[in-house]
This record gives C-alpha cells, sequence and structure tokens, in this order.
C-alpha cells in the first residue's frame, strides 16, 4: 500500500487536495458559527461539531480513495448547515441530534441495500449534468467577485494561471496557489488571532426524536443528502470513474451514525472541490488522481484532532484566494458539464430551466436551489412529453369552431 502511494505520489494531485481542504474550510465553517450560534451552542460543543465533521470526511476520504483508487473527497453538505440556521432556533439540540442519527441510519440502509442505486437509475442524467453545471457555474463565477474585493491577490492569480495553462497546464493551480500566497502573506495579521492549537476534548449528546423535528427538519436534511451523494456520484462518473453507489452512500451512512451523536450532520463526497480533484488539473492520469483524496483526508483528520481552534488557520487567509483557485480549477468540469447537459436536442429545454433555477439561488422550505433546479427540470420535462392530452384539446376545439 505505501509502495503504490509514493509511486502514484504527484504534486499536482496532493496541491489539489490541499486546495480541496482550504476550500471546504474557508467558507462553511462561517455558516457552522452562525448556527451556532442561533441554537446558542457553547463553544465545546462547536469545537465538538467540527471534530465530528472533520473526521467523518477525513475517514470517507481515506477509506474510499485508497480502496477503489478514486478522488474521494469527503465533505459535508454546506445547504445542510445553513438550514440549522433555522432548525437550532427551532428545536433544541438533542432533537437535531435525533434527526441526524435516523437521516444517518436510512442512508447507510439505502446504500447497503442497493435502493439508492435503483433511485440514481431514475434520475435524469442530463438534468443532473445541468444541475452540476448550475452550481460550478455560480461557483466559477466569483473568481471576479474576488477580483473585486481582493485586486492585488487575485489579479496576480488570475494572470499566473493563464500563463502557465499556455505553459506548463498541469501544474497551473499549484504554481497560482504559490503566487496568491506571496502576495497574500504581507497582510496577513498573526498577532491579532488566538491560535490555541488544542486537542479537541468531544463532548457526547444523548438524542431525543419528534414527528415534528423528523418532518421539518430531518426530511429537508435527507432529500438534501440524496441530490449531494447522486450530484458527487455523477461528478465521478462523468470523470471516468466507475464508482458503485453501493458503496459510497453505503460507507458514507455508516460512518455519519456514531458521529451523529457529536453533531456531524452526515459525510458525504464533496460535489464541487471533488469536481476539482477529479479533473485533469489534478493529474493527467485519472488512475493517480486519488492521492488528492488521501492528502485532503489526512488533513481532515489532522483538523478535527485539533479541533475548532485550528480553523483560526484557515480564517487568516484572504476569502477571495482560495474561491479564485477552486474556480478556475473547475472552469473545464463547467465546460463539460454544460455540453453534456445540452447535448441533446430533445432534452435541452429542460436541462435549461434546471440550469437557470439553480444559478438563481433560490430556495423554499429550506431546500437549496440545487434540488430545485432538478425539480423543474423534471415537471418541464414531463409537461413537455404529455403532448395525448393537448392533442385531444386542441382537436374538441377545432370542432366546436366547425359547428
Amino acid at each position: 500500500m505505501l509502495s503504490r502511494i509514493r509511486t502514484d505520489f504527484s504534486a499536482s494531485a496532493a496541491i489539489a487536495g490541499i486546495i480541496a481542504l482550504v476550500a471546504t474550510y474557508s467558507g462553511p465553517v462561517l455558516i457552522v458559527v452562525q448556527a451556532a450560534q442561533a441554537g446558542h451552542l457553547s463553544q465545546s460543543l462547536l469545537s465538538t461539531w467540527i471534530f465530528a465533521v472533520s473526521i467523518g470526511a477525513g475517514t470517507l476520504s481515506l477509506w474510499l480513495s485508497l480502496r477503489h483508487k478514486i478522488p474521494v473527497i469527503g465533505a459535508w453538505s454546506t445547504p445542510g448547515v445553513a438550514l440549522l440556521m433555522t432548525g437550532l432556533a427551532q428545536y433544541p439540540f438533542s432533537k437535531v441530534i435525533g434527526c441526524y442519527l435516523v437521516l444517518a441510519v436510512v442512508v447507510a440502509l439505502l446504500g447497503m441495500s442497493g435502493l439508492f442505486t435503483r433511485l440514481m437509475s431514475r434520475l435524469p442524467a442530463h438534468l443532473l449534468s445541468a444541475m452540476i453545471a448550475g452550481v460550478l457555474f455560480e461557483f466559477c463565477t466569483k473568481i471576479f467577485q474576488s477580483l473585486q474585493s481582493f485586486p492585488t491577490v487575485v489579479l496576480p492569480v488570475i494572470v499566473s494561471y493563464v500563463v502557465c495553462r499556455r505553459i506548463v497546464p498541469r501544474y497551473a493551480v499549484a504554481l497560482a496557489l504559490l503566487i496568491g500566497l506571496i502576495f497574500a502573506l504581507p497582510g496577513l495579521n498573526f498577532a491579532s488571532h488566538n491560535l490555541n492549537l488544542g486537542l479537541a476534548m468531544p463532548e457526547m449528546t444523548l438524542p431525543s426524536f419528534s414527528t415534528e423535528a423528523l418532518l421539518g427538519l430531518g426530511l429537508p436534511l435527507f432529500l438534501l443528502a440524496l441530490t449531494q451523494h447522486a450530484t458527487s456520484i455523477h461528478i465521478l462518473r462523468n470523470a471516468g470513474y466507475d464508482i458503485s453507489p453501493k458503496s459510497v452512500v453505503g460507507v458514507s451512512g455508516l460512518i455519519s451514525i456514531p458521529l451523529a451523536l457529536f453533531g456531524s450532520s452526515g459525510a458525504n463526497p464533496a460535489a464541487i472541490v471533488g469536481a476539482l480533484c477529479a479533473s485533469p488539473e489534478c493529474h493527467e492520469d485519472p488512475s493517480r488522481r486519488y492521492i488528492s483524496g488521501v492528502v485532503c483526508g489526512l488533513g481532515y483528520i489532522c483538523i478535527g484532532v485539533f479541533g475548532a481552534s485550528v480553523v483560526a488557520l484557515f480564517s487568516l487567509l484572504p476569502n477571495g484566494l482560495t474561491t479564485t483557485l477552486a474556480g478556475l480549477a473547475l472552469l473545464g468540469t463547467l465546460v463539460s458539464s454544460l455540453t453534456a447537459s445540452l447535448s441533446s436536442e430533445i432534452h435541452r429545454e429542460s436541462s435549461l430551466i434546471t440550469f437557470v433555477v439553480t444559478v438563481s439561488g433560490m430556495s423554499f422550505f429550506g431546500l437549496g436551489s440545487a434540488l430545485w433546479g432538478l425539480v423543474a427540470g423534471v415537471l418541464f420535462s414531463f409537461a413537455l412529453s404529455w403532448k395525448g392530452s393537448f392533442k385531444t384539446v386542441k382537436r374538441a376545439d377545432q370542432q366546436v369552431g366547425i359547428r
């Protein structure tokens, strides 16, 4: 095993794993803090939450990447955490833990029984590609939003990326990261941050259950989990990896069950940063890209062991740096997803509807635009395919006109 890792190791794949790690913590952690404040959680529970999700994501990354030799990046659902901002204000934390536990058990059963595979087979691939394109499009536009907010850091990154794409395309993202760090270091103020690198002391919370919480919070979390898993698996398949949903979803659920008692909303394969590590920018050889998942998984576990204090290290970096690098690395995946979604003339309009709704950022009932985009595309496809009734009505109108 170690000899195989040493042989397959590459700087570009390792850098992709590090970028995925930084991108995961730089933005969603702020949502976690806001959700914790909404639920009036203590700092120890916040540290426990970060411990749980980090260990879960790290274990998922390491297990699937090493076992299947594919670049699986573990993560947690950012929309799911955002949903908790209202959920924690409405329900006691013990009932939230109960929802997490039920969700993990259901996901594990769906995965191991093979039912999730049947659900995925009924999801139209062109609409999933359109949904992915919508998510990535919004993410890629942040390159230029960051350029407006952090021009002194982002502009050199973009310029270096363009130049490196021409000269050494394989290391374009890695060299852009190096240039960004060089320009960002002078503005970092280490003295103003309390970097206490102590070990995490996780606290277990016993679950409680109620129908209201399971319907109001558990059901939306379940739908988000299905969407997240389906999107992530579709991204890996688009990249050429023959991955079994049964193993991915089943392992994700099993890992999440014990960690739910420590505040984990569930581990799942990442979609956006997962696309980054599955792309040619990670490594030109698809069989060696799994190193990015190994590097990212080890980073997750290290952060989980040290708890919330280590997250302060990531907060030192400008937000624009990580979003710009991730956006640049995802341009190729965005092109391939758009091409796949619009390749069929029959399904082109429904794919466009899914793409537009996903990009809109709309949210109803705690469910994000990605899920609603998929729903809108399915309904639009159904409306267009239901031609018989419309023809009947048209003939009836013509007969009435003749009489």
